[in-house]
């Protein structure tokens, strides 16, 4: 069986305390006279709706499903030029002023018909114009009254303008590009609108496997406002893909062409993640479903923050390598190594374990990362570390490996 991810992330070992993954897009459209067939390799590709594609293509996806998978190909919805760079976008200025945040989790649970109602003024179409006469086009969550909105980085990218349209009414707005990730796959666009309804976001870290959750979106780039149920398959599921893992969330809700960047919503109408790609593939002639992978949004918050008040990204740093390692009852990061010139470098040493920062269990990497990534650059982390058979209490000043 060859299963197909719709996004890939670099490699490197040892594992720095942070965790890539960048898009790789894939076909959004073909043909009516294959529809059937078409729907199966739309399942196969990435969550962008863009573009067109030759028969040719067409012809070598048909002969993979003939011989019993489809194998990852590097394939485009659009031909990105070479030299695009993100400033050939219109940008807006940041705004330290703005903030978004986690709410707690409501009480009432609402049935699919009030979530619906509640959610989908609060999600958009994004079209990227890649100005060769197509368009990538996908969906996004808005985040505040005035405007800002979350997508994926893969649906911008290759874009030299940016429209909004909502997907509860016809209001059209051109877009602004204010921060990216393209390792996180995350971009917050701005528009000049007032008085917008923004997503009343929820815990992803309150997911259960089980809970019912739902994905509203445009899948396909023309079926606006579109839902589809599902339960959260996994809330914590490592995805290895080139020697990285990558912890997202896994659901069954149906996701599609279109649906990048769009909203995952728990049974309360609160948004908990940002649609962003699936695992697909073909065992014995039957097609692989129901694996769709999220961005759980407690992990997006301090990078769209970021991004909102400083027009950037970052990477809250030690300044270690570092493994995962198990010692009898005791689980946590190993240091491998510190960098020169980092703030870890004279605080830490090889083989030190690091047990826990600001007060929370790290027995991972992705735990610790967390930690850093909510404490912020130029802020101090306490870390408990193992080392000599005692634990010591080591405070370190966060740096930013971006810059």
């Amino acid at each position: 069986m060859s299963n197909h991810l719709s996004h890939r992330w670099p490699q490197g070992e040892p594992r720095p305390i942070h965790y890539h993954y960048t898009s790789d897009r894939r076909p959004r459209r073909l043909g009516k006279a294959l529809l059937v067939v078409s729907l199966c390799l739309v399942a196969a590709a990435a969550l962008v709706f863009g573009g067109y594609l030759g028969m040719v293509h067409l012809a070598n996806s048909l002969a993979d499903a003939q011989r019993g998978s489809f194998a990852p190909r590097p394939s485009s919805h659009v031909e990105v030029n070479a030299n695009w760079d993100p400033a050939d976008l219109p940008w807006a200025q940041p705004d330290p002023n703005v903030s978004i945040f986690v709410h707690d989790q409501d009480t009432q649970v609402l049935t699919s018909n009030q979530i619906y109602d509640q959610v989908l003024p609060s999600v958009v179409c994004v079209t990227a114009d890649q100005g060769n006469g197509s368009a990538s086009v996908g969906s996004g969550v808005v985040l505040t009254q005035s405007g800002y909105i979350v997508t994926n980085f893969h649906i911008i990218q290759g874009g030299v303008s940016l429209n909004v349209s909502m997907l509860s009414s016809t209001a059209n707005y051109d877009a602004k590009l204010v921060g990216y990730d393209e390792e996180l796959d995350l971009a917050v666009l701005k528009i000049e609108a007032q008085g917008l309804t923004p997503a009343r976001l929820g815990s992803s870290d309150q997911l259960s496997v089980g809970d019912s959750v739902y994905a509203i979106g445009n899948p396909m780039g023309y079926l606006h406002g579109t839902m589809t149920e599902g339960i959260i398959s996994s809330p914590t599921r490592t995805i290895q893909v080139d020697g990285k893992d990558m912890n997202l969330l896994q659901t069954s809700a149906a996701l599609n062409s279109g649906n990048s960047g769009g909203a995952l919503t728990n049974a309360y109408g609160q948004v908990v993640g940002i649609t962003s790609a699936k695992i697909t593939g073909v065992e014995n002639d039957t097609v692989i479903e129901g694996l769709g992978l999220v961005i759980p949004i407690n992990d997006t918050i301090p990078f769209l923050n970021q991004m909102i008040h400083t027009g950037q990204s970052f990477r809250p740093s030690l300044g270690i390598l570092c493994q995962e390692v198990q010692m009898d009852d005791t689980s946590g990061v190993y240091v491998v190594s510190t960098t020169a010139d980092t703030p870890a470098h004279e605080a830490l040493l090889e083989g030190d374990v690091i047990l826990a920062a600001n007060g929370v269990d790290t027995p991972t990497l992705y735990a610790l990362t967390r930690v850093l990534n909510d404490t912020g650059v130029g802020n101090q982390v306490e870390l408990s570390v193992l080392r000599d058979g005692g634990v010591l209490s080591i405070s370190i000043t966060l740096y930013d490996r971006l810059t």
